[in-house]
């Protein structure tokens, strides 16, 4: 348990909860030294399938950098705690394992660049997402602005990030920046039911998936095709691939041991 992110296990599931919710759970130094511990955690740990982020209360998932933090620094500590930052949600995104942002509520400025950092995103009703940094004359730089981009397309992210604008989930759903909506009370059931689906699959499969596509669009598209040829022929090789053959034509319920 730390100061800033309390972290519990639920069968394969690890489940990340920020908890500061009379603050906003905004992002310090602090938060981001935890995060990066129990990413490391969770990578190592071949018990642990899955991430689950998510927050106490129902009105914040996260405001965002700490505001108070950032009017006491200068130029040198602000690049410093930015690129900290940036390499935290690289390192969420990168993590060979699926992560899903469980959205209790507002996930805005960092916060919402957290959020389209995991694999993932599930919302309660009354969660909204954006990246609103215009409004206090900064640009996002957590990659907020590069992943909603990349979530949406140009032109929507274009809208939203020159006017700022906080999403209400139902439409953050409607434009594919979340996967689902659901009641308050349901946000965690559901999360853990999405998360249990995925986890139904090979761990070396997924995280090939994973690799897959994120690198759509960062290399030209026959590349891709290979790339996704010769993963395609690993997770053949892999003892998971044989054994999910052998359980299809047994008709049972495969094992995967991740390798």
């Amino acid at each position: 348990m730390g100061e800033r992110i309390d972290l519990t296990v639920d069968g394969r599931i690890a489940v990340a909860i920020l908890n500061h919710p009379d603050k906003g759970n905004p992002f310090d130094w602090q938060s981001i030294e935890e995060m990066n511990t129990l990413l490391e955690r969770v990578e190592k740990d071949d018990a642990i399938g899955g991430l689950i982020l998510t927050a106490e209360g129902n009105k914040y998932f996260s405001v965002g950098a700490d505001i108070a933090l950032m009017q006491d620094i200068q130029g040198k500590e602000y690049a410093e705690f930015l690129l900290a930052g940036m390499r935290m949600c690289e390192r969420i995104q990168r993590l060979r394992k699926p992560t899903l942002a469980a959205l209790n509520g507002w996930a805005v400025g960092a916060g919402g660049e957290v959020a389209m950092a995991c694999d993932l995103r599930v919302a309660s009703e009354n969660a909204r997402i954006g990246v609103p940094e215009l409004k206090i004359g900064l640009i996002p730089g957590w990659g907020g602005v590069f992943r909603l981009t990349r979530l949406v397309g140009p032109a929507k992210a274009m809208e939203l990030v020159l006017t700022a604008k906080n999403l209400p989930a139902a439409e953050a759903e409607r434009i594919g920046l979340v996967n689902r909506v659901v009641p308050p009370p349901d946000l965690l059931p559901a999360a853990k039911e999405l998360m249990e689906k995925v986890l139904q699959n090979a761990p070396i499969a997924i995280a090939f998936a994973k690799s897959i596509i994120l690198s759509e669009r960062e290399v030209p598209v026959n590349f891709g095709e290979t790339y996704e040829a010769l993963s395609s022929i690993l997770t053949f090789l892999s003892h998971d691939g044989k054994e999910g053959m052998r359980a299809f034509f047994e008709k049972r319920k495969p094992e995967w041991e991740g390798t």
